[in-house]
């Protein structure tokens, strides 16, 4: 899937104005970060509390920021926070950091 095609900008804009996208996509992939950084510190832990939360927060915010490819990586990373499957945890995290990368570049390249 093209980076394009993991955040709908055109819907954004609808829903939020242009005049704000710019600024709400920045701050939105800013606090991603943050959250992942908490991921990637809570995960080795096994804990579980944090990991979920983290897990649910990023899940939200993907949702608001039409992330779909984050939402649904979000989704599995929390449920198997919550089922001790922490292999599967390491293997989401991974696959959200590589559209984290992937969405920034595109953003950085894309005029909003």
């Amino acid at each position: 899937m093209t980076s394009s095609s993991q955040i709908n900008i055109e819907a954004l804009k609808s829903m939020y104005g242009e005049e704000s996208i710019r600024e709400l996509v920045d701050l939105s992939m800013d606090e991603a970060g943050k959250l992942v950084d908490s991921l990637g510190r809570n995960i080795p832990l096994k804990d579980t509390d944090e990991v979920t939360r983290d897990a649910h927060q990023l899940k939200g915010m993907a949702s608001t920021m039409t992330l779909s490819q984050i939402f649904e990586f979000s989704r599995e990373l929390e449920r198997h926070a919550k089922d001790g499957q922490w292999v599967e945890t390491d293997n989401m995290l991974a696959e959200i950091k590589r559209c984290l990368v992937e969405l920034q570049d595109y953003l950085r390249d894309t005029p909003i």
